[in-house]
């Protein structure tokens, strides 16, 4: 059998704020056999998960510039369930089996799916020893419960913790287009935080073949003449482009433009000229423009 049903009193769901010892929970359990845990893996996105035929799929995901995410959802998108807990479960083959472990968290289902964060670490450990993943949650009103078996997790978590470390810095919402801004006179980047983000940029470019081009852009405000102004944006485009080309970027790739003081983005007689003196780096990349 795929799935275990089975209806408990006073079980191991004790421990949920969700259910009394006197309450009654419906519960499915995954077939040992079928406690695999399944891994995909990019540059872009880590996902472990594993489904319970029927019934549900847990995953743990996690992307660029975001925390891993645990996330329970059901097949089925009628089931009108409310509240939610989880826990780690304790492999019936462990001398400990019987002792019970406290919630790691709790949440609201929206469209029948709930997410837990910052859990990720003590997820992924249980899951390395063997471990099994519980679930309680209300559904119509009933108590129900979804146990994950373990099969393998060890290997499966060693191969997502290096999904993890080969993941691309920053993500693409980040990347398509930013923003450096420059002291009057001045043509140089020296900032930790901006020659950071432009590293990311070339790291993301690496691993995201869909770039096809980077337009960089250089603008001033509207102190001095024009001609020094288009000069002046000339050199902070060519800074930044040549920063890029430092950190291992295709040179292929570039594309420099300066503006001078033309295209402000605000009022040059406002205190907050300085956002006139600035670099833009925008990524184009296949299907996106």
């Amino acid at each position: 059998m795929l799935v275990a049903k089975l209806s408990c009193v006073g079980c191991f769901l004790v421990s949920f704020a969700l259910v009394s010892p006197l309450q009654a929970a419906e519960q499915w359990k995954q077939a040992y056999e079928n406690g695999a845990w399944n891994i995909k893996q990019s540059n872009f996105e880590c996902r472990l998960s594993q489904r319970l035929v029927g019934v549900a799929e847990v995953s743990l995901q996690r992307e660029p510039e975001h925390a891993t995410k645990l996330i329970l959802a059901l097949e089925h998108p009628d089931a009108a369930a409310t509240q939610a807990a989880v826990r780690i479960q304790n492999a019936d083959w462990k001398k400990d089996v019987d002792r019970v472990n406290p919630t790691l968290a709790s949440g609201q289902f929206v469209d029948s799916k709930v997410e837990f964060f910052d859990i990720g670490s003590e997820v992924l450990d249980a899951i390395a020893a063997g471990d099994w993943l519980s679930f309680a949650y209300l559904q119509h009103e009933q108590h129900k419960n979804v146990v994950f078996t373990n099969t393998r997790g060890a290997d499966a978590v060693i191969q997502f913790r290096q999904c993890l470390s080969a993941m691309a810095p920053i993500s693409w919402t980040t990347a398509r287009e930013s923003e450096f801004y420059f002291s009057t006179g001045k043509s140089t980047i020296s900032s930790a935080q901006d020659l950071a983000l432009l590293q990311n940029i070339v790291r993301y470019i690496s691993l995201d073949r869909n770039v096809t081009k980077v337009l960089i852009d250089g603008y001033t405000d509207n102190v001095g003449n024009n001609t020094a102004n288009r000069v002046l944006s000339q050199q902070r485009a060519d800074d930044v482009a040549s920063r890029l080309v430092e950190y291992g970027m295709d040179s292929s790739l570039l594309e420099v433009r300066a503006h001078g003081s033309r295209y402000p983005v605000i009022n040059n007689k406002t205190l907050e000229q300085g956002l006139n003196r600035r670099v833009t780096v925008r990524l184009i990349r296949k299907n996106n423009g």
